[in-house]
């Protein structure tokens, strides 16, 4: 297994935690910047982040993807996106019960520990990682999903436990972070595709391009191999460092765990 997965794993027992991803409620705060208001367009802003939010909105709320009700999902792009617009609607994930799931995804800059809400210079205001965690514990949900297409967004980790408290803490939640780069990579985004290399890879995979035994169901570990692969292949490629990105995939939950179906 790829060391760039680090599963958080307690083998047994696991039929018994899996999750019917149609079964509950969703509740989404979709966050993507690319015209940042302290950053010129040559020097700091990007190209389709905001683009990137736009279409996992959609993916969300199309009847043909994930089917979610539009006042399940709070959309912010460009100066919606303030810090404190951010952490306000993060509190709709106290909302869920424990049968139902939450998704922050977030595509804009990075750094370490941090993402840039659109007011940030790039020291301050900073949206930190442990704030998207703390809006994380604040909620019931069964499953929590963080998704993020930003630079050096590896060193955003959930803490590991000890193997004796594996099966009280998979007993209440399966928490999946999915990020797009290592701690000191950037994320690449390209004109060809008009998004982020790792959003657009993502989208493809949640809508069935993942599902490597056409069960209609994409499991964690099938939209890793398939996210992974893909960025990995696209970016050397055409990264004019020719450099490779490297999604990275954190977490406590069983790699079958099912994420997603497609029609």
């Amino acid at each position: 297994m790829s060391t760039y997965l680090k599963f958080f794993v307690l083998i047994s027992g696991i039929l018994g935690l899996y999750l019917n991803v149609q079964a509950g409620t969703t509740y989404a705060v979709v966050v993507g910047i690319s015209d940042y208001q302290k950053f010129q367009p040559s020097k700091g802003d990007l190209l389709f982040a905001s683009r990137d939010a736009e279409l996992f909105y959609r993916y969300l709320t199309d009847p043909q993807g994930r089917n979610v009700p539009r006042e399940n999902v709070i959309l912010l792009t460009e100066e919606e996106a303030t810090k404190s617009n951010i952490l306000a609607a993060l509190e709709i994930f106290a909302q869920a019960k424990p049968e139902d799931q939450v998704i922050f995804f977030f595509s804009g800059h990075g750094n370490s520990g941090v993402f840039l809400p659109y007011e940030s210079s790039g020291i301050k205001p900073l949206l930190t990682h442990r704030e998207i965690k703390q809006a994380f514990r604040n909620s019931h949900a069964r499953l929590k999903l963080c998704l993020v297409d930003a630079c050096k967004s590896g060193t955003i980790e959930i803490k590991s436990l000890p193997p004796s408290e594996y099966k009280e803490e998979l007993s209440a939640t399966n928490v999946i972070v999915f990020l797009s780069s290592l701690s000191d990579e950037l994320s690449v985004e390209y004109g060809r595709l008009g998004q982020g290399v790792f959003t657009y890879f993502l989208l493809k995979a949640l809508r069935g391009k993942a599902d490597r035994d056409q069960d209609k169901a994409i499991t964690a570990f099938e939209l890793y191999q398939y996210v992974s692969k893909n960025v990995r292949n696209y970016s050397v490629k055409f990264n004019f460092q020719h450099k490779e990105q490297h999604p990275t995939m954190y977490g406590k939950f069983p790699k079958d765990l099912p994420l997603a179906e497609y029609r």
